[in-house]
This record gives structure tokens, C-alpha cells and sequence, in this order.
């Protein structure tokens, strides 16, 4: 396996877990948060579910181009 496909499996993981985190400390706090930290949290947790969304769709294609043999 090439260094950057183990690179984007390792930030897929690190994303993941990150979200999963997230998610479940807004489910279980473990400490009281103020309004304003649990919206900054809601929208952290919502930024972070994106990027994985938007990682999901396109490594496909980054795997392609990033191997595709090139003569430049």
C-alpha cells in the first residue's frame, strides 16, 4: 500500500473517531455545557459529519488520480 493511500485511511480513521467523539459527548456530556458551547459543539460535530460525507464521496476518485500513471 503507497504512503498516501495509508495517509487517507489514517485521516478517514482520525475523522471518524473525531466524530464519533463528538457525538457521543453530546449525547453523554461529561460536564455541563452553556448554550453557546453546545451550538458551537452541534456545529463542529455537523462540520466534521460533512467532511467525512465529502471524504467518502471523492476518495474514489483521489485514488484514481492520484496513482493514475503519468508520463509528465
Amino acid at each position: 500500500m503507497g504512503k498516501k493511500k495509508e495517509e487517507m485511511i489514517n485521516f478517514k480513521k482520525v475523522l471518524s473517531e473525531a466524530l464519533a467523539d463528538n457525538q457521543m459527548e453530546s449525547l453523554i456530556p461529561s460536564r455541563e455545557y452553556t448554550e453557546n458551547e453546545r451550538i458551537y459543539m452541534q456545529g463542529y460535530t455537523d462540520a466534521l459529519a460533512d467532511m467525512l460525507e465529502d471524504f467518502n464521496a471523492e476518495y474514489s476518485d483521489f485514488l484514481e488520480n492520484t496513482y493514475t500513471p503519468s508520463l509528465n
